[in-house]
């Protein structure tokens, strides 16, 4: 028993140093993205940081530290509501993003070109940073706690749309303290652009596709599937509408670069085989 409780809480202090780990590759890029294309063009590109830029454009003061200042009392919000683990890790996501943009890349030359080329690599880096740091139980502070809170809350909202729906008022923000249009209409392009990367990162490995298949010879293609593909499938009993003929429905979930195989497995099997094909965002279980 001794030694059961000791391999589960080696397993589970691996599995959070790898949370660790990977928070802080995705907090490293979101530093990117804000010291080299974001903060350099005055592109606040919503939550803390976004405000933390417009701060720091006004008072000269480095960003690292206005984000951190600013989190302090967000984060102890966060304490109370979403537990002491998620919000440990996002500690170090906190720490991290400041220790990089105050120290790590402070001297490094900045990007000061094109802005539109800054608003795609900064939108980007910005939301693959952001889904690296939430894909492990994580945060980069400040609004990502309060999207996780709405998130909770309505949990058939995408997360990428609501971090776009929060920053817009805080990109409306930047347009005003800036006094220019300009930057705040790069901003919100970059907010999409970073809204489709995070969901790219938290949903797109998991996009497969969805197959219903009709066919006279359902048996024998649904043991292909197991056999050859290594898939399970699920029978439905249908018939048809107007003939009122009996027909099993097999429905079978299978990732992208399945696909192309199942369907030559089908119309090799049964060329008269009738096919319902649709993506399936994310599948669980």
């Amino acid at each position: 028993m001794k030694k059961r409780i000791e391999s589960i809480d080696k397993k589970a202090l691996v599995s959070f140093l790898i949370d660790i780990l990977f928070t802080l590759i995705g907090t490293f890029m979101f530093s990117v993205s804000i010291h080299f294309f974001t903060e350099p063009n005055m592109i606040a590109p919503g939550g803390v940081a976004g405000i933390s830029t417009i701060v720091s454009k006004l008072t000269g003061f480095q960003l690292g530290t206005i984000n951190i200042l600013i989190n302090i009392p967000i984060m102890i919000v966060g304490f109370f509501f979403l537990g002491k683990k998620f919000m440990v890790k996002t500690i170090v996501s906190l720490v991290s993003f400041t220790f990089f943009l105050n120290y790590v890349l402070a001297e490094l030359p900045v990007f000061k070109g094109d802005p539109l080329v800054a608003t795609i690599f900064g939108g980007v880096l910005l939301g693959a940073g952001i889904g690296i740091i939430l894909s492990r139980g994580s945060s980069s502070g400040g609004m990502d706690i309060v999207n996780k809170l709405i998130s909770k809350k309505l949990p058939h909202l995408k997360f990428g749309r609501i971090v776009f729906a929060t920053d817009f008022f805080i990109v409306t923000a930047s347009a005003i303290a800036f006094k220019s249009i300009e930057p705040a209409l790069y901003a919100l392009i970059l907010l999409y652009i970073a809204a489709n990367s995070l969901d790219a990162v938290l949903y797109g490995f998991n996009i497969c596709k969805c197959m219903y298949i009709i066919s006279d010879k359902s048996e024998e293609i649904s043991q292909k599937i197991i056999t050859e593909m290594n898939r399970g499938a699920t029978i439905f009993e249908s018939y048809g509408a107007y003939t009122k003929e009996k027909k099993p429905t097999i429905m079978v979930a299978v990732r992208q670069n399945e696909y192309y195989k199942l369907k030559k497995i089908i119309k090799t099997t049964d060329p008269s085989a009738f096919i319902i094909v649709s993506s399936a965002h994310e599948i669980v279980g």
